[in-house]
């Protein structure tokens, strides 16, 4: 699923701002991918999208930008 190894992107490339509605510190990056690349691709300068390109890899971005679903996203790890 994930291109990178990492554990999530380069925070200094994606504003904090795109996530207002959640705490950006509780993202959890590899099982929320769909609801952070929706709002990085709907809402993110192009530096962000590069980066959130980096992270998850083009084929699954491809993936989710084409997907129908309208499921509520969810940020953070459910507790």
């Amino acid at each position: 699923m994930l291109q990178s190894s990492k554990r999530h992107p380069d925070f200094s490339k994606i504003p904090r701002f795109l996530f207002w509605d959640t705490n950006f510190d509780e993202i959890d990056w590899k099982n929320k991918y769909v609801a952070v690349i929706k709002r990085v691709f709907e809402r993110g300068d192009e530096e962000a999208k590069i980066e959130i390109e980096k992270f998850y890899g083009k084929e699954l971005i491809k993936s989710v930008l084409n997907s129908k679903s309208t499921k509520p996203m969810h940020l953070h790890i459910n507790k």
